[in-house]
């Protein structure tokens, strides 16, 4: 994971992106893209009489939007040299969803914020990002001081495509854990693909892998989820998305509703 695009905003989660973004890069001698996202300003009038003022309204909000967005360049631009990791900014104005989504063409992975559905506008990014995207995400929990990628990376295996896809996007890093853990919660029978089988796909990457499985019981899927990881010392979880049917579902709602609200492990996430 050698293009690393990072979500910049001002937002109370932006330094756990960045504290995740900055050890990828050195983990992986990577080159950090920062994008900066600004959103176009509505018109405020709607009248022929109003719409010179307010067109010109516009113009100063976006001049201003564009000054404040150098300034908060420079800034980081100063930090980002005394980190000594290689980075650059891009800018665009629009929806930043949006933005993300076309800028992950040519990116190995986008760090974003792991938000539940109490902060609608970085959950609605997750969710867009998540499906969306030509890359995997890489969900940061609030908070997280670092990316302790030197600990066991976790693979939550189910045998579906969006888990598969997920599991080989992940290789590089998988490659260079300490210990790889492969977990399935409630196995009831995966077909071609059982948990054997993706430790023999990653043998053939030169990984070792372990496998567990775990019952719920009275519990839920990602409590026990996490309660493993703890348990395993995982520094990451690698897990699929859903793809756009079940995108509510799968980052509002059910086992990673739970995930999204409690993991305090950052999530490799791709679909």
């Amino acid at each position: 994971m050698k293009s690393i695009l990072l979500h910049v905003g001002d937002d109370a989660h932006f330094e756990s992106r960045l504290q995740g973004a900055l050890d990828l890069a050195r983990y992986t001698g990577g080159h950090l893209e920062c994008l900066q996202t600004r959103r176009v300003p509505g018109f405020l009038g709607a009248d022929a009489a109003g719409f010179a003022g307010s067109a010109a309204m516009v113009v100063q909000l976006i001049e201003d939007e564009a000054k404040l967005a150098e300034e908060e360049r420079a800034k980081l631009g100063d930090r980002l040299r005394r980190e000594g990791v290689a980075f650059s900014f891009a800018e665009s104005m629009g929806d930043p969803s949006q933005t993300l989504v076309d800028r992950s063409l040519l990116a190995d992975v986008i760090v974003t914020t792991l938000a539940s559905s109490d902060d609608r506008e970085l959950a609605h990014i997750l969710s867009a990002v998540v499906t969306k995207a030509d890359a995997p995400v890489l969900a940061m929990p609030h908070g997280s001081a670092r990316l302790a990628l030197e600990k066991p990376v976790l693979v939550a295996w189910k045998p579906t495509a969006e888990a598969a896809h997920a599991v080989k996007r992940s290789v590089s890093l998988l490659q260079k854990a300490s210990q790889v853990d492969i977990v399935t919660i409630d196995p009831t029978g995966s077909g071609d693909f059982p948990p054997l089988a993706v430790a023999s796909y990653l043998s053939r990457h030169g990984i070792k892998a372990a496998i567990h499985e775990r019952t719920a019981g009275g519990g839920s899927t990602s409590d026990t989820l996490l309660s493993t990881a703890r348990e395993l010392g995982s520094g990451l979880v690698v897990m699929g998305g859903y793809g756009r049917s079940r995108a509510m579902e799968f980052l509002m709602g059910g086992v990673t509703r739970r995930l999204l609200s409690a993991s305090d492990i950052p999530l490799l996430m791709a679909h």
